[in-house]
């Protein structure tokens, strides 16, 4: 096969000697081809043309969705970081700070990203992220330009990062730190609107980029844990009665009072007599009582002598300064039982002795030597104030003109007072050498 023929089968016949005789003929390749009329040239390139303006019309949409896209990844980057600093710092940057604090605080048209916040959350010495409930700052979602229905309104916002997107005009708002409550708005992308006219003065299409954290989830993400206020103690001491008793009721966390006393106090109780509270706000309903009828101070003393036993409930309120305007502080409370045991028996001994003058009129010292000096009348209890503790000595002088002078005194001492009180009421007489049983009144 050459010469642009090729060969084609016109006949197969087997003669009589077994012998394939085939009868070829050739035929031009060419003979019936043909090219292109202009006519279908000419739609070729329409069909082309027509693609390649397509394309073209495609790269704007595509570049700006690609922008857009760069800037939310931007904007996530600068609240990651701005997370990463508060549980580190248990405060969020302020503004100046902000450029410094994030990875980029441009977006990809090069304009600055605007950061709005509360004020108090920049400061980790009044609570900062980790002792608050709530924040100066809220957030409409808005359809429409007058917002005058919000779809949604994000209460107690932590910050707010946003770009001015691709018209490069801000309609949201600009930086902005908040020290008392307000409130912003973000809209529908296109709604034509200007918010914000610092930068621009001109309303057009919103296409603002703007993200938002609450303070629950910048606490969960700063890693705070337990309560932003809580009272400490999980129980009372024992007391006995008759007998000194002194516990401290103590609070922390949550956002303290700059002077006059941490936190504010309140309590409801029940009947327990001889016991004095410092601060002293009782209530039957602390949680209704207005804040200025709570009482502030660092921590809650309890003092005083218990006259009767029993146990005796009290429930503790305490609250912080998380709302200096209002009543939306954080108030926690704890219930703590009192339990308050008799003496124990003259065999083991009283925690303490109450002395009674079984003499003439003298001067004493109710427990050392240090102690000031009485004239305490015949019949008359010594221990008034201060009571006859394990290794101490209440001591009785011959002259009774309130110098506790005069010779060597007579004394009572703590094992005396033990062994003399034979019903183990706590209570005994001394005449300046002899203790002896008495009764406690």
């Amino acid at each position: 096969m050459h010469n642009g023929a090729i060969l084609s089968l016109q006949a197969l016949k087997i003669d009589t000697k077994g012998m394939l005789t085939i009868r070829m003929k050739t035929t031009n390749i060419f003979r019936n081809c043909r090219g292109f009329t202009l006519i279908e040239i000419a739609i070729v390139l329409v069909i082309i043309g027509l693609l390649v303006g397509m394309g073209a019309n495609m790269i704007g949409p595509l570049t700006q969705r690609a922008k857009l896209h760069e800037t939310k990844e931007i904007i996530n980057a600068a609240t990651e970081a701005i997370i990463s600093y508060g549980a580190s710092n248990n405060a969020i940057p302020d503004i100046a700070t902000f450029p410094a604090v994030v990875r980029k605080s441009t977006d990809v048209w090069n304009n600055s990203l605007y950061y709005i916040l509360d004020d108090n959350l920049t400061d980790n010495t009044i609570g900062g992220i980790c002792g608050r409930k709530s924040t100066n700052l809220e957030l409409d979602i808005c359809p429409d330009s007058g917002c005058l229905s919000p779809t949604n309104t994000v209460s107690n916002v932590a910050f707010i990062i946003l770009s001015s997107g691709a018209n490069l005009n801000n309609q949201t708002e600009g930086n902005l730190s908040v020290t008392s409550l307000t409130n912003r708005n973000t809209y529908n992308q296109g709604i034509d609107l200007d918010d914000y006219t610092t930068d621009m003065n001109r309303s057009e299409p919103y296409d603002d980029i703007v993200k938002w954290i609450s303070l629950d989830e910048l606490r969960v993400k700063a890693g705070c844990s337990g309560a932003q206020l809580k009272i400490v103690n999980n129980e009372l001491p024992y007391g006995y009665q008759g007998s000194t008793y002194n516990a401290t009721i103590f609070a922390d966390g949550g956002v303290p009072f700059s002077s006059g006393g941490t936190y504010n106090w309140c309590r409801q109780q029940s009947a327990v007599s001889g016991l004095t509270f410092a601060p002293l706000t009782l209530s039957t309903d602390c949680l209704g009582e207005d804040e200025s009828d709570w009482t502030q101070a660092n921590n809650l003393i309890v003092s005083g002598t218990p006259t009767s036993t029993g146990s005796f409930s009290i429930t503790f309120f305490v609250r912080d300064d998380n709302d200096e305007a209002a009543d939306n502080d954080n108030i926690v409370q704890k219930t703590m039982v009192l339990t308050v045991n008799p003496q124990p028996t003259a065999a083991g001994g009283c925690a303490d002795y109450r002395v009674w003058n079984t003499g003439g009129n003298n001067d004493f010292r109710a427990d050392s030597l240090s102690a000031p000096c009485s004239t305490i009348a015949s019949g008359n209890e010594v221990t008034t104030s201060l009571t006859l503790n394990a290794g101490e000595t209440t001591y009785r002088y011959n002259t009774p003109n309130g110098t506790c002078g005069g010779g060597t005194p007579g004394s009572l001492s703590y094992n005396q007072a033990v062994t003399a009180d034979a019903d183990g009421n706590c209570c005994v007489g001394f005449n300046g050498s002899v203790a002896t049983e008495r009764n406690c009144s």
